[in-house]
């Protein structure tokens, strides 16, 4: 039964941007799911069905700028101590993708998650996301003891903004779009 859910809410997270990390932390229990798992299964079927009528409209008055936000739970995992990253891809000022993902290893600082975060979403967009260090380090790349194999893996995301192919910009936390999705339903 477990499975099953987990399943149908994997689906759900197609039309719920709100929903997709906390699919993602249920699903890391389908070998062995206690009864809190169940348990914030239901929890999130409840906000699914509070909020049956809540939709996405596109609006055709609407100036159609893409752009993504992007943001971490820096070591959310309580097990594994790995950090999840959210994304959203916006068409104007509406969704149109979404994603949660945990990162595949366990990183030290806070600033490394969300560079980490910003380079898995970087594309040919403009990326807005809440850290200043990590942004910093993309745009002035002072390496260091600390930082050096954040310079092996992500030296792409530094290129794209010296070419100009990516552009970063800074948003406060409050008014980041993908905060929400780390906090409780």
């Amino acid at each position: 039964m477990y499975r099953h859910l987990v399943g149908s809410l994997k689906y759900l997270t197609l039309t719920r941007p709100a929903i997709p990390y906390y699919v993602s932390v249920v699903s890391r229990f389908m070998q062995n799911p206690k009864k809190s798992h169940l348990e914030a299964i239901q929890k999130i079927l409840r906000y699914v069905k509070e909020s049956i009528d809540h939709g996405i409209l596109y609006p055709s008055s609407e100036v159609l700028d893409v752009y993504g936000y992007c943001d971490a739970d820096y070591a959310g995992d309580h097990d594994t101590r790995r950090s999840t990253t959210i994304y959203v891809f916006m068409l104007g000022s509406r969704a149109v993708f979404w994603c949660s993902k945990r990162q595949p290893i366990v990183l030290l600082a806070s600033t490394e998650v969300e560079y980490r975060a910003a380079a898995m979403v970087a594309q040919e967009l403009k990326v807005y996301y809440d850290n200043m260090l990590a942004m910093r380090l993309a745009e002035y790349p002072v390496f260091h003891a600390r930082t050096k194999h954040a310079e092996l893996h992500y030296h792409f995301l530094r290129e794209k903004v010296l070419r100009g192919e990516i552009h970063l910009d800074y948003v406060k936390t409050d008014d980041q779009i993908t905060y929400i999705f780390t906090k409780g339903l």
